[in-house]
Order: structure tokens, then sequence, then C-alpha cells
């Protein structure tokens, strides 16, 4: 039996509806300005969920990049194996000795020769391949945002959002080898610095102690989507005004041991050894897999006005940040998340950035069976609605897929791109798969002036990242 309410209950509940509905009626200023609190109002009214876009928001920019691939270590390298299509995919002769049998790898022209001496030994020792990568781009990044150490280092306006796909596992399987074979004085042959160089906030924790930045730093994790999350959250901070300056990116290491693993899976190409330029093939109908690679990316972002003040070279603005999970399956897409990761970021882009159609999407891409069609169809689907169908490509035909660090190339690689006026061909198509019927593939280079972008980056466990950059206009 229902109890009864009492006329002092009534007038309670009654006063606590008016209090709510003068709220909503009071208009923004007297409302909570959290962007979750408006975003999930904007939710209840559209019956959609989207992110950003709310008033008063910082303005968030690009001012620099830096980026170690097996496409180059340096930004204007990088720029010529895009605009004439030089794949850095070669043959692994490690990988075909170990019996793997994909044999073709992205691996960045960096060694062990090198890295001594780009990095202070101090930090060296700490590091494994993925922060080695990573620190290199993120010197470059500072070098070519033109940052002074003084604007950064114990400054607590500085943050650093740095991931990493996978940890050292070199240094797992040293360590475990020498103490499961109890070689002499094995705890010398292991030494003090494995944990840092394998621990799961690598990248963040030792870029954040070598660059000396006391702002927020921590890593992301997220798979395939980890340097492209990185970027996202980087933005957010600067938009609810928790820093000026936020490093974003990752890194990560190209081995035999993180390899194997793949080729378990079945998930690399293997039928291209002899060819390795051409193994990565995304949209054709001949793909067989992805070609494993790594590397280190570093994407510098700025609140508009902090950038205008220090006399920044502006290179885009971030606009469009979409994030979410399928909630399907571990390895395989649902397409329905992708495509509600698009809109997520397209909406915001939208409300930051005015209306303008996405002209270049840079797919996650990988050249796998799957995920490649389910990819074209969300793309064509949810551009139908919007009543035009956009230039698609994949970087990943010509760099292969660095995991972690692919969300932070690609989003590079599209900066690289629409600053120079051209969209870099899809690489190693010879016959174009069906489901891209009526899209804009690019099976050769596009030159000319584009406005807006947008890079996909999808992984395991269903994890979606998408993210929209506009070109810096006054």
């Amino acid at each position: 039996m229902s109890p009864k309410l009492n006329l002092k209950s009534v007038l309670f509940l009654l006063g606590v509806l008016k209090v709510a509905v003068e709220g909503f009626n009071l208009g923004p200023s007297a409302r909570p300005s959290s962007p979750l609190f408006s975003s999930r109002l904007s939710a209840v009214a559209s019956g959609s969920v989207t992110s950003g876009g709310v008033s008063g928001l910082k303005r968030v920019v690009v001012t620099g990049y830096g980026i170690t691939s097996c496409l180059g270590n340096t930004v204007d390298d990088v720029k010529d194996s895009l605009f004439n299509c030089k794949s850095g995919i070669t043959f692994s002769e490690e990988y075909a000795e170990l019996g793997i049998k994909s044999q073709v790898r992205g691996k960045p022209d960096l060694d062990d020769k090198d890295f001594k001496e780009l990095i202070p030994k101090s930090s060296l020792r700490f590091m494994g391949n993925n922060a080695k990568y990573a620190y290199v781009a993120m010197k470059r990044a500072i070098e070519h945002a033109g940052l002074s150490p003084e604007q950064y280092e114990e400054n607590p306006r500085a943050a650093g959002i740095l991931g990493q796909g996978g940890t050292s596992i070199t240094d797992i399987t040293e360590t475990v080898d020498a103490v499961k074979a109890q070689v002499a004085r094995w705890k010398n042959k292991v030494g003090p610095f494995r944990v840092t160089r394998s621990m799961g906030s690598t990248v963040s924790a030792v870029l954040a102690t070598a660059f000396k930045l006391q702002g927020m730093s921590y890593s992301i994790s997220s798979a395939c989507s980890t340097g492209a999350h990185c970027i996202g959250t980087g933005m957010e901070q600067i938009q609810l005004g928790k820093a000026d300056i936020a490093f974003c990116g990752a890194g990560e290491n190209e081995g035999w041991e993180f390899t194997s693993m793949f080729d378990c899976m079945g998930a690399l190409s293997t039928g291209r050894n002899d060819t390795p330029e051409k193994a990565s093939r995304a949209f054709d109908k001949n793909r067989d897999g992805f070609v494993i690679a790594g590397g280190g990316g570093v994407v510098v972002l700025e609140e508009l006005e902090h950038a205008k003040a220090r006399g920044a070279n502006i290179i885009a603005e971030v606009v469009g940040y979409g994030a979410n999970s399928d909630g399907y399956d571990m390895v395989a897409p649902s397409g329905l998340g992708g495509q509600a990761c698009m809109k997520q970021a397209m909406t915001q882009a939208d409300e930051i950035g005015g209306e303008k159609p996405v002209e270049y999407v840079n797919t996650h891409g990988t050249s796998t069976p799957v995920g490649d069609v389910m990819e074209l169809t969300g793309i064509k689907t949810v551009f139908s609605e919007k009543g035009y169908q956009p230039n698609v490509g994949s970087t990943k035909s010509l760099s292969g897929h660095a995991l972690g660090a692919a969300g932070v190339h690609e989003a590079i690689y599209c900066l690289i791109m629409m600053q120079n006026n051209f969209m870099a061909e899809s690489a190693n198509i010879e016959e174009l798969v069906d489901e891209a019927e009526g899209m804009n593939i690019l099976t050769s280079r596009k030159d000319g002036d584009f406005k807006r972008v947008m890079s996909n980056s999808f992984g395991f466990g269903g994890t979606n990242c998408a993210l929209v950059f506009d070109k810096y206009e006054e």
C-alpha cells in the first residue's frame, strides 16, 4: 500500500519543483557552468549525446608538433613522404629469423647511437623505446612551437597528456629471462631502471620529469586510440581553463615481442613480405591485415589568447573531439560506435568553428578485412545525412600502424597536409572495395586549399576517437 502524502510533504515537493524550473528559466548564468551539465541538457533536448560546444569555453589551437615515424623524423621529411607517396615500410630480417609470418614493419630510422646523442643520459636510463621516440618528438615539437624553457619549465599551467598503447616488453622479457634462468648476479643484470621503462605511465612520467612540467601530467592507454585521446583530453583541459599549454601525444615501440602476439592473432599482413611497401593497402580488395609500426608524436596545444600573447605561429584550431565505446566486441568494431563518435566531433566542430564541411577524413584505415569496410560504411552513412561525401584516405598505407602512437601521428599528418594544401594518396589501391562506391577515395594526391579535417582512431575493446581540426584564420 502506498504511503499517503501529507500537506507538508506536498508543499515541500512543490517548492523543489519550483526551484528546479526557475533554475532552467533563468538562463545559462544561473546554471552550473560544468560542460558535462550542459552537454547532458543538450542530450535530453536532442535525444543524442554530444560533447563540448558550450559557450564560455576557451579556444584551443595547435602551435607546433614533432614526430618520429617511418615516414621521417622531421616535419620536412614526413611532408616529402606524404606528398610523394613514399612508403616507410620495410622487410625485417629479424622477424623472418624468428619465424614470424608477418615480416614487414614501419620502423623509425633512429637507433641507440641517435638516442644517446639526442637524449641526456640522466633521462635516457629511465626510458624504454616508446619513451625515447616520444622524447625526440616532444623536443622537436617544442622547437617547432618556438617555446623557450622558461615558458613551460616549472610552469603549473603546462600539462603533459602523453601515453602509450603498450609497454616496454623488452625490459620485461629481459628481466623475466634473467630471474628465471638464475643467471649469475641477475639483480645487477636487471638493474634499477626496469620499472620506469615498463610501467604503464612511463611516457608521461619520464617526459614530465625531463622537461620539468609541473601542470597536470598522466598517461592514457587506450589501444590504437591512445594518441588521439591524449590530444582530446589536452584540448578539454585548456577549454576548462586548467592549462595554458598542453603537450599531447604518445610513443610506441616496434619490436618482435609485440609483433609476435599480433601475428598469433592473424591480424597482420603476411602475403607481401617480398614487396613490403605494398603490404599495407587500406580499402583494396586484396588487403590481408595491418603492418605494425612504431614511433612517437607530440602536438603542442595552447589557449588561443596565450598563443597570441607570445606571438606564436598558430597552425590550426582543435574544434572537435568525440570519444565513446562500442560496448560490443573486444576486437571487431560495431560500426555504430564509430558513427556516433564522428557525429560527436562534428557537432562540437560546428558549434566551436562554425558550420562548414569536413573536406578530408584521415581514416583509421588499418588494411584489415573487417575494419576497413565498417569504417567506410560508417563514413558514408554519417556524411550522407549531411548531404555530401568528403575526401577519404588512409595514411597507414604508407606508414603502417603505430598502435598507441597512430592517433597523434595521423593528427600530425593531417596538420602537415592542411598547412601545405594537399591530401595524400591512399596508397596501394589496385581494386577498390565495393563498399566505397559513391565515396571520394583518394586514389591519387589531391592538391588545393582545404579548411577542415577529421582524423579517426579506433581500437581494441571498441574504444573510438575522432578529432576535427580547422585551418587557423584570424
